[in-house]
């Protein structure tokens, strides 16, 4: 939420609003959501997961009632921690009558296959990026959901931080006229983080492509209103140790014009906190240091990557705090050009420039997570289909597969399965 009394002139003098605070805060205040409470079951405890966990603690309307886990130590640690009950497939999860939505957040090469289990045991999903790793197995999903009538929200991904989504609801009131040119890049240490084999591997779902890009297609299909027309990319891997994408550049045409580029490098030789006050991607200021996470790899000897991610980064070892971050999550640096104004997401929120300068705009402390269960709550409530739905996950996922196309071929690839964001998103 904006900090109105600091705000509130500039605001009226910027969008020539009406004066009442409740018309300010419609703006960019992500509004409230119906009451549906949410009992959840959690299919997968490494990072994601874990993140989700954290998330659905804060939320208030969510009950965490049951996990899947083959791994003993962070589902016993999840048990523990709820008083919930504990499956070793994903499979007997979805059959557990307490759970009416199932996070999914497992390997990639098993979204499908869980995603399916889930819907055919009648309960809604949350389905992590990428949705699968085929369009065809996108089909698949999609047949399911809608053979068995239940909802799917495609998340987590950036496209829900606030500062995205209070972005998009200004374009969506059209005071600086529309979108003309999106640039988002994003400068990480992700290939030189603990990895299991597959994730090195870009056949099986690894690689920045299948990890990392489909937050930058979802930001840009978020604010660009979603009908992405095709892309020419270039990718590209540097270390023969990690045989798989570690960097890709990207323009992208929207089927009205408006154009997109974008940039990932996870390299981990710069990194891009840089330029965002050393805030890290979950709104927490972090350590002004480069390359650490390579020096950090050669700490573990002894240990495969596999084993160093589980110490790390599953449900249980992964300390996160049960309070939202001090600032705002990001994914790098995203600036827009509409005709009458630019906007950058910023630590705080987001900046807004114009003919009178520039004017910023704090937005409360989140986890990003809350728009995922606001979505969620909303479809259940009215019936309608989520704004991130299994159709737009598609959509999204054709956009990486394109990319990926693209750069081996070194040609633009047009785009076929798109779908417009609902304008009052």
């Amino acid at each position: 939420m904006i900090s109105w009394r600091r705000n509130r002139r500039q605001i009226r003098k910027l969008l020539s609003m009406s004066t009442s605070d409740a018309a300010m805060t419609s703006l960019v205040e992500e509004p409230a959501a119906p009451h549906h409470p949410i009992n959840l079951g959690i299919a997968g405890l490494g990072l994601a997961g874990a993140l989700m966990v954290r998330a659905a603690q804060l939320d208030g309307g969510v009950s965490l009632v049951a996990a899947a886990d083959p791994r003993a130590a962070p589902l016993k640690a999840f048990m523990h921690d709820f008083d919930a009950n504990g499956y070793t497939n994903v499979q007997d999860l979805c059959k557990d009558e307490a759970v009416d939505v199932v996070y999914i957040g497992t390997p990639h090469q098993f979204h499908a296959e869980h995603a399916i289990a889930a819907a055919a045991a009648g309960k809604h999903i949350i389905l992590e990026k990428p949705m699968a790793l085929t369009l065809a197995e996108c089909d698949a999903i999609l047949e399911a959901v809608q053979r068995y009538g239940v909802c799917l929200v495609v998340g987590h991904t950036h496209a829900y931080d606030p500062g995205i989504r209070a972005m998009r609801r200004v374009i969506a009131a059209g005071h600086i006229g529309r979108v003309r040119m999106i640039t988002t890049l994003n400068y990480t240490d992700f290939m030189y983080r603990p990895r299991r084999p597959e994730e090195l591997d870009t056949d099986a779902g690894g690689g920045i492509v299948f990890n990392q890009i489909p937050h930058q297609i979802e930001i840009i299909r978020t604010l660009g209103g979603g009908k992405l027309r095709s892309v020419r990319a270039s990718c590209g891997v540097l270390d023969p140790t990690r045989p798989t994408e570690t960097i890709a550049s990207a323009f992208w045409d929207f089927k009205d014009g408006t154009t997109a580029t974008s940039v990932y490098s996870g390299a981990d030789f710069f990194n891009s906190d840089e330029f965002h006050d050393w805030v890290d991607e979950s709104g927490a200021p972090r350590d002004p240091q480069h390359a650490s996470s390579r020096r950090k790899l050669k700490h573990y000897a002894g240990l495969s990557e596999s084993e160093q991610r589980a110490q790390q980064f599953s449900y249980g070892a992964l300390k996160l705090p049960l309070h939202a971050p001090m600032y705002q999550p990001h994914f790098g640096i995203t600036i827009l050009t509409c005709e009458r104004g630019e906007m950058r997401s910023s630590p705080s929120g987001f900046t807004l420039y114009d003919e009178h300068g520039a004017h910023n705009f704090a937005l409360s402390p989140s986890t990003g997570y809350e728009g995922i269960f606001n979505d969620l709550r909303l479809a259940l409530s009215t019936g309608n289909s989520p704004r991130h739905d299994v159709h737009w996950g598609k959509a999204s996922a054709e956009a990486m597969l394109a990319l990926l196309q693209s750069a081996r071929e070194r040609k633009e690839v047009a785009l076929t399965h798109q779908t417009a964001m609902p304008h009052d998103y």
